[in-house]
């Protein structure tokens, strides 16, 4: 079994110096490994130098004995692999320290250094087969997520076409700003906007073209984000992205040392939730940067020039062209709604033509006798509104 030295890496935490030098003396070519000598320092290491595949403890210490241990390593991380060392003496509560904490192994003490070796190797193996299907279920999650906003984007075009927009939009701004937590992005923007389904249509509508609303649909508007909070409850892994769904409409505190990462993630969506709906109303990049620029405070520092990188706002304004529909192509903007002759909204202003777009456009054409749709169309063109390109 090939270790790798950067995603592997081990913690031992002893408070018996002898045996960690014995541990680096007899391990440490073989493998990553870094030291603490009591319960506390293995905290303040695992936060650190983390994060660690295996921590590998004492389970008498001074101060705060290895269940203790493992109770707030466990705050951290739930995936670490846990293996426990013990003396016979202390057994027992060992053993119900194994019960409680998820541990992968009890080894007792002293441990022979090439058994410990094996069970090195098979606690890595273990920690890469469950990163793996955490892997995998995170894939076929987002897979799934994915698919469902191309649909409701469809049937439910203003907010789900808003919702494919942003999160490109936020894909990409955390691209440029360095930030990987991708999954957690992705999810938060659909679930952002999945309360505004319980709105009437009416209302949607007015929502979404920032139209005045009666004080009461305010308050309404205002508990969405808990209405979310509610249907997601108890779906697990789904507590982080709550958060971040709660903070997309709260103004980046740059002092809170709490939930740092939660906070900028809900940021980068603000500033692209943001970012749409004033393009929407099909003002040029300049106008567009011009408000944000007004607003700066509300996002996080150095959102704005990230922004500025993936939009660049000196190439031009929109292009508006009369086209017919049979020759709308992907990256065009629609200028105004596109309704059916009965009324019935398709896609409202500021919709980015996509594949998916023209598909169902030419389904409802299959559906009805006679074309429901106007002959010519007026579209935005240029690339301050080719914002077109797929989330990778």
């Amino acid at each position: 079994m090939v270790v790798d030295s950067q995603s592997d890496k081990i913690l031992f935490v002893d408070d018996e110096s002898s045996i960690l030098s014995a541990f680096k003396l007899t391990l440490g070519r073989q493998f990553n490994l870094c030291f603490a000598s009591s319960g506390m320092e293995g905290i303040d290491i695992f936060q650190k130098e983390g994060p660690f595949a295996v921590v590998v403890f004492d389970f008498m210490m001074p101060q705060m004995n290895g269940a203790e241990f493992l109770a707030e390593i466990r705050k951290f991380d739930q995936d670490v692999v846990a293996m426990l060392l013990t003396g016979a003496t202390n057994f027992d509560s060992a053993a119900q320290a194994v019960r409680n904490g998820n541990i992968f192994r009890l080894l007792s003490k002293p441990c022979n250094g090439d058994e410990l070796k094996d069970h090195l190797l098979e606690a890595l193996k273990q920690f890469r087969t469950l990163r793996a299907e955490k892997d995998m279920l995170t894939q076929t999650m987002n897979g799934a997520i994915r698919a469902m906003t191309c649909i409701l984007s469809a049937s439910k075009p203003l907010y789900f076409g808003r919702a494919l927009r942003v999160k490109r939009l936020a894909f990409q701004l955390a691209a440029e700003l360095g930030i990987s937590n991708s999954w957690r992005l992705e999810l938060a923007v659909t679930f952002y906007y999945l309360g505004y389904l319980s709105l009437p249509e009416e209302v949607q509508e007015k929502v979404y073209n920032n139209q005045e609303v009666a004080p009461g649909l305010a308050d309404i508007i205002a508990r969405l984000p808990g209405l979310t909070e509610s249907m997601l409850e108890g779906i697990p892994r789904l507590d982080e992205v709550i958060k971040v769904v709660k903070y997309v409409d709260q103004n980046f505190d740059s002092h809170a040392k709490e939930d740092r990462e939660t906070r900028t993630l809900a940021s980068v969506i603000r500033l692209s939730k943001n970012y749409d709906e004033v393009a929407s109303m099909g003002h040029a990049r300049p106008m567009i940067f011009e408000w944000l620029l007004k607003n700066r405070t509300l996002y996080l520092p150095g959102g704005l020039e990230a922004l500025s990188k993936v939009r660049p706002y000196a190439d031009g304004g929109p292009q508006v062209r009369s086209v017919e529909l049979k020759d709308l192509s992907q990256g065009m903007r629609i200028k105004d709604d596109l309704r059916m002759s009965n009324g019935y909204l398709i896609a409202p202003r500021g919709t980015v033509v996509t594949d998916q777009f023209l598909a169902v456009l030419e389904n409802y054409r299959l559906c009805y006798a006679t074309d429901p749709f106007p002959s010519h169309i007026e579209v935005t063109m240029g690339t301050s509104y080719n914002d077109s390109a797929e989330i990778k």
